[in-house]
């Protein structure tokens, strides 16, 4: 199916997030097109994670494809060897597909 005539269904996909009760909850993608960093901010924004830890740290999120059960999600990189955002598009993620959302504290 192709990305363009997904604008008219629903492009939902199934996240968990680390550290928190959400396993598989259904996400609707709004635009499959944004970058991976705005992805992560709009998904920080309508759960209301934390920015900072319980020390003041910044938390830095990552989003990871679950392509096998079995293995580790692969971390989708915000940018391309030439720099150039990457969206989910660029990843082939596609509706109904598992991510998972990785917080990771910065020591300071």
């Amino acid at each position: 199916m192709a990305f363009d005539k997904m604008i008219d269904d629903e492009f939902i996909i199934y996240l968990t997030i680390d550290g928190t009760s959400y396993e598989e909850v259904e996400v609707k993608v709004t635009d499959p097109h944004k970058t991976i960093r705005d992805q992560i901010s709009s998904i920080v924004s309508v759960f209301e994670l934390p920015k900072i830890d319980n020390g003041g740290n910044p938390i830095q999120y990552l989003l990871g494809q679950i392509i096998d059960d079995a293995d580790e999600p692969e971390i989708l990189e915000f940018e391309d060897a030439d720099g150039r955002e990457r969206a989910l598009v660029d990843y082939n993620v596609q509706p109904g597909d598992r991510l998972h959302l990785i917080s990771i504290p910065i020591a300071g």
